[in-house]
């Protein structure tokens, strides 16, 4: 190859690199603020989840970024007296405006009500996930609706050695209640390689379309590494199609980030890390 359109060549690949790489945006450095779930309010607001298990920690904050510049995260009180333990999801309810369902991660989910005026919440009813166990690490949830029709999915995160488990099954919005039965797609991400969980949060697009993360976690000091997968996708009639060939839609290699919360926006996907004594970032995709 000559050696202008060698160089022309690496050009065009700085400037698309350039043009698509994600801005990551810092929204603190405390480990009680990493994030481990995500949902939108509106379009510049986003509750968010934190894994803490301390009574003074917090459970929940709202993320305000205007324009997407200049994210700002500001803690707000529980629901009410009963702390939930490890928070590892939350999902926005269709059709039912500032109602969402959030996860702890033994796999019991509680639907909260949230007034973003007078920054408060309020607790509508629990149940417990069908396949949850003692040994259970819960990282992803996600309603989809089709019509009337919603399908719930959630997430066992998985290690090296094990599998996650893509889980789903009907859900009755009105009662709050899941199908006892459920199906299962196990997934085993090809990266990270180490220290891995094949899944540590869930997003369904409009589509039908089911996206992953993924990550390595070495521990509180890292050092981290993310992907983005999509596994599959549901059909309009909610059948499973798995993805013919899985392989990373992106890699976070070098970023010392860790993906836990994933949510479809009309501006694009949102991601948001817990980077545990790093504190947590935002971005767009």
């Amino acid at each position: 190859m000559p050696n202008n359109i060698r160089l022309f060549s690496v050009f065009l690949f700085f400037v698309a690199s350039t043009v698509w790489a994600e801005e990551w945006h810092s929204l603190s450095d405390q480990q009680t603020l990493s994030i481990s779930g995500i949902a939108a309010i509106d379009s510049d607001r986003f509750l968010v989840v934190h894994d803490n298990k301390k009574s003074d920690q917090p459970r929940l904050s709202i993320v305000n970024w205007q324009n997407k510049q200049s994210p700002t995260l500001s803690p707000i009180k529980w629901c009410d007296q009963s702390l939930p333990i490890d928070l590892e999801a939350i999902t926005a309810i269709p059709s039912h405006k500032n109602d969402y369902l959030v996860l702890e991660s033994k796999g019991k989910v509680t639907r909260i009500q949230l007034d973003p005026d007078k920054i408060a919440c309020k607790t509508i009813a629990q149940f417990d996930i069908p396949t949850a166990t003692a040994e259970s690490n819960m990282e992803g949830l996600a309603l989809h609706c089709i019509k009337k029709h919603c399908l719930l999915a959630w997430a066992e995160r998985g290690d090296d050695k094990t599998p996650a488990k893509f889980s789903w099954s009907s859900f009755n919005i009105e009662k709050n209640s899941l199908k006892k039965s459920s199906s299962t797609f196990n997934f085993k991400a090809p990266y990270p390689e180490t220290n891995l969980r094949s899944i540590s949060d869930i997003a369904i697009n409009s589509e039908g379309a089911v996206w992953v993360s993924a990550a390595s976690d070495p521990g509180d000091n890292g050092f981290f590494k993310s992907a983005l997968y999509k596994i599959g996708s549901f059909t309009k009639k909610g059948k499973w199609l798995p993805s013919k060939k899985i392989t990373p839609a992106a890699t976070y290699e070098s970023e010392d980030i860790k993906i836990e919360a994933l949510v479809f926006t009309p501006s694009g996907l949102i991601m948001a890390t817990d980077d545990e004594n790093k504190g947590a970032k935002i971005a767009i995709k």
